[in-house]
């Protein structure tokens, strides 16, 4: 038998039984759709973590130096890793064209503050922005042009006026004060959450990013320097010269060892672990595909009785024992290639209408759609093989008693 002819045979098959068929592929469908929307949701809350983690410099003539303590203690009494000494020996090896301190390539605009509400002191998140666009109460948003003339102005939460003001509309006008600076509320915005409890997990007040930025200067790392190398030199020879220097002559040279450091090993370390865990939770969900795999085995097993004098017709006509087994191997791998399609299609429903209420977004992409495939084929082919086997063995003779 042709293989179009199999495939257009196992399809009418099965719509002969419509009801039968959805209900057996209905277990497919909610597994493939479980497991698909959880591996979507992973994938984008991984895309998501390693975008906010990723410090790493893309340009290939940059290394990155570290220094690590023999003895742990040691850090918390030096003030500086790299010294002037340092800096002067590194500048003199040939092949380095530029060290400075090592800066992370994004970053984020959530700071944890220490705010104090009728003398009580709470750690609380704010946000520093360019310009805002929330639902105000009252007053106005944060503009551009309050970044522009490091405007002293903040806008706060309705909870935190409340609390601080007794009345969000008497709030605009009044005075902010953090870590002894003193901002003018300028707005307040509705409150998504109505309480100051630690499940309130909103930035409860808006900055300008560079006024902020401007009064409260954070001091930069200076515990990673960034080493970019002459082009045509060849990066790993200058860097391991610079270790061999510093490491013989640096200013902690005898309470330590300069090493390189590679800002993507967290990243991966941390993906990895994310990607561990979506798989254990999908296959947790997979049981019930297993379940589901079971009920088409079922339905084969069923559809091979009912059809014997179908199958002793056809092995009369010519048909070969693989000619049956094909047959009915083709029928359980369509009713789960079909099941595991809507499946996927329902999971990334899903997992685009998850995203609506999630910080970010859930894209489908290769993996999950070869995932979906490739679970229906093994559940089509492993759950089918049995009853297309046991009916690819009936004897002519006894089919015709």
């Amino acid at each position: 038998m042709k293989n179009f002819v199999i495939w257009k045979t196992a399809l009418k098959s099965i719509l002969k039984n419509k009801k039968r068929s959805f209900l057996t592929m209905f277990g497919i469908i909610i597994g493939i759709a479980s497991v698909i929307t959880i591996v979507s949701i992973g994938n984008g809350f991984k895309r998501d973590m390693i975008n906010k983690m990723s410090m790493t410099n893309t340009n290939e003539n940059i290394s990155n130096i570290s220094f690590n303590y023999y003895d742990i203690s040691n850090a918390f009494t030096e003030n500086e890793m790299f010294k002037k000494s340092d800096f002067d020996l590194i500048k003199n090896i040939k092949g380095v064209r530029k060290v400075d301190f090592y800066k992370p390539k994004q970053k984020l605009t959530e700071r944890q503050v220490e705010l104090y509400i009728h003398g009580k002191k709470l750690t609380k998140k704010i946000e520093r922005v360019e310009k805002t666009s929330e639902n105000l109460l009252v007053g106005r948003q944060i503009e551009l042009k309050d970044n522009e003339t490091l405007n002293k102005v903040v806008v706060i939460d309705e909870v935190l006026a409340q609390k601080l003001y007794g009345d969000p509309e008497k709030a605009v006008g009044k005075g902010f004060e953090i870590m002894n600076e003193l901002f003018t509320v300028v707005g307040v915005v509705a409150s998504s959450n109505g309480t100051l409890s630690a499940e309130n997990q909103s930035a409860l007040a808006h900055f300008p990013i560079k006024s902020y930025d401007h009064y409260f200067k954070k001091p930069e790392s200076q515990s990673i320097l960034n080493l970019e190398i002459d082009a045509g030199e060849n990066k790993d020879n200058v860097t391991r010269e610079v270790l061999k220097q510093l490491n013989f002559t640096g200013s902690l040279r005898n309470v330590g060892e300069y090493d390189t450091y590679n800002p993507k090993s967290g990243i991966d370390q941390m993906g990895s672990i994310l990607d561990n865990l979506t798989l254990f939770i999908s296959a947790v969900a997979g049981i019930s595909l297993f379940i589901a795999g079971v009920g088409v085995m079922n339905m084969m097993y069923i559809s091979v009785s009912e059809r014997t004098k179908e199958i002793g017709i056809r092995r009369a006509l010519g048909a070969t024992e693989k000619d049956i087994r094909k047959q009915f191997l083709a029928e359980g791998l369509t009713l789960t290639l079909i099941g595991g399609l809507i499946g996927y299609l329902l999971g990334m429903i899903l997992g685009v209408l998850s995203s609506m209420f999630l910080p970010f977004a859930v894209r489908p992409d290769l993996f999950t759609i070869g995932l979906a495939v490739g679970i229906s084929i093994l559940i089509g082919v492993v759950f089918s093989y049995m009853p297309a086997s046991a009916a690819s063995k009936k004897d002519l003779i006894d089919i015709m008693k």
